[in-house]
């Protein structure tokens, strides 16, 4: 028996696959189950699909004690500060397990890749893939499989056990002293069908051309409010065609050829944006990277903003989640009210601002009327 269990999460829709790794991270022995879960914006450079609090609720109701909101500076940034962010939440609340699903279930084997990526991470072989032209996880993978071997590799060679590497890293760079659990995934890769188990690319698909995925979600967990991400899409290329070469180059993922690259392309720019974001891209300037980029514009997100998490923002949670709450030792402020905590210090005033920006873009993703609701009424659900 341990005690809680961190799990990090979109949950974009919540769907079966989520509900089983809550399960299984019960039936491993947690006691208390904590999650922190990305707000308004998502690491694929979008608006959320599905509403932060919708999905916290029904975590909580599937298995889950306590959802917390990782902001927006974090969620949708490359994995590696999306995961720091989310583990200091997580350390925030005392977990001494964290939990996440993974195509390889050998804890050995994601240590072994995330030491070997410490290792290799600033070294001379992957410079000169990047220099290549290389993408920086190709690059960091073909040098971790000539110098560890395919079996260390193999960790970082699949989206959700990368992910693992990330957050083991992040464990070890802040101090948190909490073994790791991956858990093997069930289902479909990211894109894929997966029958019992879709992936979340192949439920936002069918969402948002009107299908029907209760077959693909526990019971009671069809959304009710759905945005989509695509009527954003103007927005993120009005700020891609605009903003001047010094707004890139303080982006969190923007470098001088990045936006050398991004000034050269709208010089004489594509119609739409997914257009204007492949002709920018190239083998080591990724799809997500220029996503995720063109949101940070929107956003007012720079590499500075990028700060410890100076709070911890409670959406969801019941008589357990309450326990895991009172036993924690937070250094932040830790409230489910927001004001309270945009009252708490400059530093969460200021990354709250920043949420509030990815919830109103988020809401002008919406289809419905009376779209702006107020995020500082909303109630925080109490489960039994």
């Amino acid at each position: 028996m341990y005690g809680t269990a961190g799990i990090v999460a979109e949950f974009d829709p919540f769907h079966r696959g989520h509900e089983y790794l809550i399960r299984q991270a019960r039936e491993r022995g947690a006691s208390h189950i904590a999650v922190v879960m990305s707000g308004a914006a998502v690491q694929r450079g979008s608006a959320a699909v599905c509403s932060k609090h919708e999905r916290a609720q029904m975590a909580v109701m599937c298995g889950a004690d306590l959802v917390a909101e990782l902001p927006a500076p974090y969620s949708c940034s490359m994995a590696e500060f999306f995961a720091d962010g989310a583990v200091r939440i997580l350390g925030q609340l005392g977990i001494d397990t964290l939990c996440f699903g993974s195509e390889t279930e050998s804890a050995d084997s994601i240590k072994k890749a995330a030491a070997a990526a410490d290792v290799l991470k600033d070294s001379e072989e992957v410079r000169t893939l990047l220099g290549q032209g290389m993408s920086y996880p190709a690059a960091i993978q073909r040098v971790m499989c000539e110098l560890y071997g395919s079996d260390t590799a193999a960790a970082v060679s699949t989206p959700n056990s990368t992910l693992g590497v990330e957050y083991t890293r992040a464990l070890g760079r802040n101090g948190i002293k909490a073994r790791i659990l991956p858990i093997k995934r069930r289902g479909s890769q990211h894109g894929g069908s997966g029958g019992e188990f879709p992936s979340g690319s192949e439920l936002r698909e069918a969402m948002q051309s009107g299908g029907d995925i209760s077959c693909g979600v526990p019971e009671g967990c069809v959304p009710k409010v759905i945005y989509d991400p695509r009527r954003g899409d103007e927005i993120l290329l009005y700020r891609m065609l605009t903003a001047s070469k010094e707004e890139l180059l303080r982006l969190p993922e923007v470098n001088e050829s990045v936006a050398d690259r991004i000034i050269k392309v709208r010089r004489d720019p594509p119609d739409s944006f997914e257009e204007f974001i492949m002709a920018v891209k190239t083998a080591n300037i990724t799809h997500a990277r220029l996503r995720r980029s063109a949101l940070h514009l929107v956003l007012g997100i720079t590499a500075a903003d990028l700060i410890e998490p100076p709070y911890v923002r409670i959406l969801a949670f019941n008589r357990r989640g309450a326990e895991i709450l009172r036993r924690a030792e937070a250094s932040a402020a830790v409230s489910a009210s927001l004001r309270e905590l945009e009252d708490s210090s400059d530093e969460a005033a200021h990354i709250i601002a920043i949420e509030n920006r990815a919830v109103r873009f988020q809401q002008m993703c919406g289809t419905v009327s009376g779209r702006f609701e107020n995020e500082y009424t909303r109630r925080v659900r109490i489960s039994g």
